[in-house]
C-alpha cells in the first residue's frame, strides 16, 4: 500500500515512475500511468521467499534500468534492499533504502543505500546502533495516509449484517496477520482473562487479517469457549468498514516499525491500546492518544480493555485527541513531501553517492 499511494502520486507528465514487486491485489490500484514490472521475490499467494526468483527478477530490473535510463531507485525491505544495493553499483544509480519494521539479524542481508529512510525513530536508532548504518545517511519519515472515510448509519448497519453482529453488540477490533509476531494468542487469553472476571456479553472481538497462525488460534478459542466472543475476519474484509464500527482498537505485538493502522483509526477518531514496541510510542501518548502497555502481558491488556469499558468516555476522548494528532502530523501530504525532498536531493547531487 505505501509503495502504491507514493507511485500513485507522481504527475505522468513529469515523472515516469516503475513498480516493481511481487504481484498481488495493491497492483489493481496502480494509476494506469504507472508502469508495473513483475518480479517473483515471493512464492505465489505467500509471504514466503522465493529464492530462485532472485535471479529472473535480478535479470529483468537490470534490462529496466538500461533500457529506460532509471535515476533513482528506492527499494523496500531487506531482500529488495540488497538486490537494489547491487544494481546501483553495477550501473552507478542513487539509491533510496526504507525500512518499515525494527531489522532483526540477517545483518549479511540488511544494506542501506545512499539515503535510507526509516519509519520511526526506533527503527532509525536500531539501523545506526545494531547495524551500522551511518548518521548522516538515515532519516526518519514516519509513515502518512489518506484519512480513511466516515461511514453513515447505514454504512455501518451494512458492515454489521457482512459480519453478522447485532446492533447490540459493540465491537472491538484488532487488525494484523495471524502471524507470531502479531501476539494475537496473548489478546486471546486476554479475552478469556476478562469473561472470568466480569459480563462482556454486550461486546465481540473482532480479529481481522490473515495468516499461518489461524487455525492455531481458531482452535484456541474453541479451548476457552469464546466462540461467541471472538470472531475472526478475512483479511481481505474492509479495514476501514471495520475501524467505523468498532469502539476502540487492539494491536498487541512484539516487535513494529510505525503502524499504518493505528493512523488509519487515529483518522476516523478511534483510538488503540498498544504494545510500547517499535515507533508506537511516537504517535501513542500514554493516557493521551492511546494506551500502552507492556509485550506478552495478557494480564495488563486485560485491566486495560476492563478500564476502556468501564470507562466509554475515556476512549472517546483518547480517539479524538488521536485524530488530531494525526491531522497536524501524520497526513501523506506530508509525509510524500519529505520523500519528495530525498529524491530531489539525491537527484541534484547534494548528496555524494559514490560513497
Amino acid at each position: 500500500r505505501h509503495i502504491v499511494d507514493i507511485a500513485n502520486s507522481f504527475p505522468s507528465d513529469e515523472y515516469k515512475v516503475f513498480v516493481a514487486a511481487t504481484p498481488s491485489s495493491y497492483v489493481e490500484k496502480l494509476h494506469p500511468n504507472i508502469h508495473f514490472i513483475p518480479l517473483s521475490f515471493l512464492k505465489n499467494d505467500s509471504f514466503e521467499k522465493n529464492i530462485l526468483g532472485a535471479i529472473p527478477s535480478f535479470y529483468l530490473l537490470s534490462k529496466l534500468i538500461s533500457r529506460e535510463k532509471i535515476n533513482i531507485i528506492h527499494s523496500h525491505k531487506r531482500y529488495a534492499n540488497f538486490i537494489g544495493k547491487l544494481l546501483s553499483k553495477i550501473y552507478g544509480v542513487p539509491h533510496i533504502t526504507s525500512y518499515h519494521i525494527v531489522p532483526e539479524g540477517k545483518k549479511i542481508f540488511t544494506v542501506f543505500g545512499d539515503i535510507s529512510i526509516c519509519c520511526a525513530d526506533a527503527v532509525k536508532k536500531t539501523a545506526i546502533e545494531e547495524f551500522g548504518c551511518k548518521p548522516e545517511r538515515v532519516i526518519t519519515i514516519h509513515n502518512g495516509i489518506e484519512p480513511f472515510e466516515i461511514h453513515n448509519n447505514n454504512k455501518k448497519e451494512l458492515t454489521r449484517n457482512l459480519l453478522n453482529v447485532s446492533p447490540q453488540k459493540r465491537i472491538i477490533s484488532s487488525v494484523g496477520q495471524f502471524i507470531p509476531v502479531k501476539d494475537k494468542e496473548s489478546l486471546i487469553i486476554a479475552v478469556k482473562m476478562l469473561k472470568e472476571e466480569r459480563d462482556i456479553s454486550d461486546y465481540i472481538f473482532i480479529l481481522l487479517g490473515y495468516g499461518p497462525q489461524k487455525d492455531y488460534l481458531v482452535k484456541l478459542v474453541k479451548e476457552y469457549e469464546l466462540e461467541h466472543t471472538i470472531i475472526f475476519v478475512d483479511g481481505s474484509f474492509s479495514v476501514e468498514a471495520l475501524i467505523n464500527v468498532s469502539e476502540f482498537m487492539i494491536l498487541n505485538s512484539l516487535l513494529e516499525g510505525f503502524p499504518i493502522v493505528l493512523l488509519e483509526a487515529a483518522s476516523l477518531g478511534k483510538m488503540h491500546i498498544s504494545t510500547n514496541v517499535g515507533g508506537n510510542s511516537e504517535f501513542i501518548e500514554n493516557s493521551n492518544t492511546g494506551l500502552l502497555i507492556e509485550p506478552k502481558k495478557p494480564k495488563q491488556l486485560a485491566k486495560s480493555i476492563a478500564y476502556l469499558l468501564d470507562n466509554p468516555l475515556e476512549y472517546i476522548r483518547m480517539g479524538m485527541n488521536a485524530k488530531m494528532k494525526y491531522e497536524n502530523e501524520f497526513t501523506f501530504t506530508l509525509m510524500l513531501n519529505k520523500i519528495i525532498k530525498v529524491y530531489q536531493s539525491i537527484y541534484s547531487n547534494n548528496i555524494n553517492v559514490t560513497k
